[in-house]
């Protein structure tokens, strides 16, 4: 074969695995809700209201308890953007860093990078404004680590004037 079929084939099996892959995830995220494995080493419980009033913030607690015996890293929290769309995360407590759109997923990832100590309970506040009424729900992914590893939590909130 010449250079340029090589290239060219090359190329091919490039594009398939990358879209291989990218269905993939899709995929996953539909029918699992995340694209990676739970984390097993820490517990996790969010706190959220049910009812909120149009235009004033409320707050989501998520309580993370790390019973490993050794420290861990909150990588990042993705939110819904079915979520994002009706309500604006207006700030966080630790703040969050970067925030980065997940092509293909309908998520977007707020980077923490903040240390859970090892057999400690952790708090993450975040603080959303409502900005339509309505019934909205989506997923709240709590991603550990290099954000492998994230377990899905259910968000619901109901919105009135």
């Amino acid at each position: 074969m010449d250079r340029k079929r090589v290239v060219r084939l090359t190329g091919l099996i490039l594009v398939v695995c990358l879209v291989g892959t990218a269905v993939t995830l899709i995929i996953s995220r539909l029918l699992f809700g995340t694209v990676t494995n739970e984390p097993t080493t820490v517990e996790m419980e969010m706190d959220a209201p049910e009812q909120v009033t149009l235009n004033e913030p409320f707050v989501v607690t998520l309580q993370l308890t790390n019973v490993f015996t050794g420290s861990q890293t909150l990588h990042s929290i993705d939110l819904d953007n079915d979520y994002l769309k009706n309500v604006r995360l207006d700030g966080s407590n630790p703040e969050f860093g970067e925030i980065r759109p997940l092509p293909l997923t309908g998520f977007a990832s707020y980077s923490f990078n903040w240390l859970l100590p090892a057999r400690r309970t952790s708090t993450v506040e975040l603080m959303f404004v409502p900005e339509r009424v309505g019934q909205f729900s989506g997923l709240v992914d709590v991603c550990l680590e290099d954000g492998t590893l994230c377990q899905a939590l259910p968000l619901e909130t109901e919105v009135v004037e």
